[in-house]
């Protein structure tokens, strides 16, 4: 079971919801480190990621494209005729009662297709949510990357291991095509809170090495910087290494 997901989703909600008492109305219309959307939009996203969780039917259709990202570009759009108001009330009560659903949720196992984000067990749903909001709030809404000069919620070892539990599970589904010239083992380490080395590619032992902080793994695997300007080490088949770390994506 993954209640730590909960617990960080939890948190997080309860702190955007705080801080969204403090930003101004030119800073709900600041352009957000989430490249196209504004501080605003990236709020209607999550909005609508609750909105999945509490009542799917009540959605816009999926792009056709079965792209889970431009899905969640129709479903900002949607919400752009609203009021600032209403937006961030449908936030607070949506995730409330999403976060209820999901703490429901954490004995199970069953599968769930997600479509291009994967198949997994369903108690893993909170851990996307925790996933996203841990992301959008201190890589695309606070500074330094975002707009929003306030304080960063704190993020202990639950909060950033249900994080990288989604992480983990989701890249190798998300990456299928991307990976499938990795023929030589590959060992990730992730460090800090929340950490964990993890096998990559077929058995045995590592011939590549990959270090990164937890926090920083957020940031380069789903490319919101480069993992070359960051402290990101690699050792053994380097070139092996390097591909993996450009290959990566996660979303």
């Amino acid at each position: 079971m993954t209640i730590e997901a909960v617990d960080a989703l939890r948190a997080d909600h309860a702190s955007l919801a705080a801080l969204a008492t403090e930003v101004t109305p030119s800073e709900w219309s600041a352009p957000s480190a989430c490249e196209g959307w504004s501080v605003r939009d990236v709020v209607a996203h999550m909005t609508q990621i609750f909105r999945q969780v509490v009542d799917p039917t009540s959605l816009p259709p999926r792009d056709p494209s079965g792209s889970s990202e431009r899905t969640q570009d129709r479903w900002v759009e949607a919400m752009r005729p609203l009021a600032t108001q209403d937006v961030l009330d449908d936030y607070l009560k949506l995730g409330e009662q999403a976060i209820a659903v999901l703490a429901g949720l954490q004995g199970s196992d069953g599968p769930i297709d997600l479509g291009d984000l994967g198949t997994h067990p369903l108690h893993l749903v909170a851990n996307a949510l925790a996933f996203d909001h841990y992301t959008h709030i201190r890589a695309d809404l606070l500074a330094p990357r975002g707009p929003l000069q306030h304080a960063v919620p704190s993020a202990g070892a639950g909060h950033l291991g249900a994080v990288m539990d989604w992480m983990v599970a989701g890249y190798p589904q998300m990456n299928a095509d991307e990976l499938v010239w990795l023929d030589v083992p590959l060992a990730l380490h992730l460090t800090g809170p929340g950490g964990r080395s993890v096998a990559v590619g077929p058995d045995g032992s590592a011939q590549a090495d990959v270090w990164s902080s937890t926090a920083d793994f957020v940031l380069w695997a789903t490319k919101r910087e480069d993992w070359r300007q960051l402290d990101v080490r690699i050792a053994g088949d380097e070139a092996t290494a390097e591909r993996f770390c450009d290959k990566i994506r996660v979303f």
